[in-house]
């Protein structure tokens, strides 16, 4: 339980981290953009914008949908780290995926223990 801080700091901060960077890499820093800049918004944010109420007020339902929705940006991180012009956008989207991954996961566990603890007492 002393934990849970850490590791919804974690959580919050990989999922504002990925909103952030994928605002400000697809809108002022890409080198090459294929597709248009709000096509590609419009595809990689609202699955994180689902998450932002309840991972901020801590739901397990929600924490273990982001475990899931962090999966998918990690995979998209490999994607863009292995293409040269969008490199370090890739990495610093797979960090911060696995830091969404990390905390989400830690935060749903520590809070279901707390939840059947409190259920059977």
């Amino acid at each position: 339980m002393k934990w849970l801080p850490l590791w919804r700091i974690l959580s919050v901060g990989g999922l504002v981290g990925l909103i952030f960077w994928i605002i400000l890499w697809n809108g002022w820093l890409t080198p090459v953009q294929y597709l248009p800049r709000w096509l590609e918004l419009l595809v990689f944010l609202p699955p994180l914008m689902y998450l932002v109420r309840g991972i901020f007020h801590g739901r397990i339902s929600t924490c273990v949908h982001a475990v899931l929705i962090s999966l998918i940006y990690a995979t998209m991180g490999v994607w863009f780290a292995v293409s040269p012009p969008e490199e370090v956008y890739g990495y610093v989207m797979l960090a911060l995926s696995v830091s969404l991954y990390a905390g989400s996961f830690m935060t749903a566990k520590v809070l279901g223990k707390k939840a059947k603890e409190e259920a059977s007492a």
